[in-house]
């Protein structure tokens, strides 16, 4: 067996109540939160309640930011870092899917730096970061246990990770936030917790330690599937695509994601697609560059009861309902840009040349 290396750092809380169950938790993190949202979600769906009325419940003031969007900006952050030292806040709370999580994250590396540019955030690995607490509210992104903050940077047109390793300090998954979630968010995100998984154990960087935590995500994922297809949701099933998404966090916080990422995220700032979803639209095409006898990607299939890719393809249709359509060029344009991501690309087992990504992209978007 190879040697490796696994770091987890984050205390993690999993059941529905969990957070004013183990509200004293905040108590060592700071003396003032701020809580980092979408403008309606965190209120609609009980989150922000439940967390303001554990903060008041222990005397720590706080202040609410609720200006995170979809694919969160580096001028949101900024934004959000100056409200944060104004306000004398020392500890973030983000709420929601990927975009406020990952968005706490970097606003917690700006609002500890005042002194220093946005600039940093892409330049300075070694930056402080302020404490972080995540709390999600769909079963996708694994920003909860994972280091990674993804911030849009409109003038390179495309989506980056923020340099710095960002371990939240405590995660609290409770699934009835997502309850009330739409069939829509909830199969989106559900497929990006399976393009996790299915990185994860394909990446170059994969281990004994994230190949196991992948196959428990996958085990979960499978009994999820059922009630994807339908779109009928059950607690069990939220229950499960929780524990699946943190599963898949915690295996890519030990390998990092590999090449669907990187195409998906051009469709997602050309083309305003959500990232789950496309993951998922490039995601058999991807499969089918490793060689057909790769045992890996057999053992990956067995484990959610697919004979083959064209199972995978037929499921992620089903689930998102793909009907977006694009033109030769604009996927010529997608293939230069994912070019320009070397260490993306080195995460795949095989050597992969710029006709294999622009066949990925040919057979999932214009087919």
């Amino acid at each position: 067996m190879d040697k490796f290396k696994f770091f987890m750092p984050t205390d993690t809380f999993f059941g529905r109540g969990c957070i004013l169950a183990n509200k004293e938790v905040f108590s060592s993190l700071g003396s003032k939160a701020m809580l980092v949202t979408g403008r309606n979600s965190a209120k609609k769906n009980g989150v922000q309640k439940d967390v303001t009325e554990a903060l008041d419940a222990l005397n720590i003031p706080w202040v609410l930011f609720d200006e995170v969007g979809e694919n969160p900006d580096v001028e949101t952050v900024e934004r959000a870092a100056k409200m944060a030292v104004s306000q004398k806040a020392d500890f973030m709370i983000g709420i929601g899917g990927g975009s406020p999580m990952d968005a706490a994250k970097a606003i917690a590396v700006l609002a500890a730096n005042p002194e220093k540019s946005s600039d940093i955030l892409f330049t300075e690995p070694k930056a402080k970061a302020m404490a972080v607490v995540e709390i999600p509210t769909t079963a996708g992104t694994g920003s909860e246990v994972t280091q990674y903050s993804i911030i849009t940077i409109h003038e390179k047109r495309t989506k980056r990770s923020i340099v710095q390793k960002v371990f939240a300090k405590v995660s609290f998954l409770d699934p009835k936030y997502m309850d009330g979630l739409s069939a829509e968010i909830t199969n989106n995100t559900a497929v990006d917790a399976l393009s996790h998984l299915i990185e994860s154990y394909l990446s170059v960087n994969a281990n004994y330690m994230s190949d196991k935590i992948v196959e428990m995500g996958l085990s979960l994922f499978k009994d999820c599937m059922p009630a994807l297809k339908l779109r009928a949701y059950t607690e069990e099933v939220r229950d499960k695509l929780m524990l699946a998404s943190a599963f898949a966090g915690v295996a890519i916080a030990q390998s990092g994601t590999s090449i669907p990422h990187c195409l998906g995220y051009f469709l997602t700032y050309e083309k305003d697609i959500p990232h789950g979803r496309a993951n998922g639209m490039v995601t058999r095409a991807y499969l089918e560059l490793f060689p057909k006898e790769d045992q890996k990607v057999a053992q990956l299939l067995h484990c959610l009861d697919m004979n083959n890719t064209e199972e995978m393809g037929e499921f992620l249709n089903e689930v998102l309902n793909i009907s977006e359509t694009f033109t030769v060029e604009e996927i010529s344009y997608y293939t230069d840009r994912t070019m320009e991501s070397p260490q993306k690309l080195a995460t795949f087992p095989y050597a992969v040349k710029k006709e294999d990504i622009f066949k990925v992209y040919e057979k999932s978007l214009l087919s």
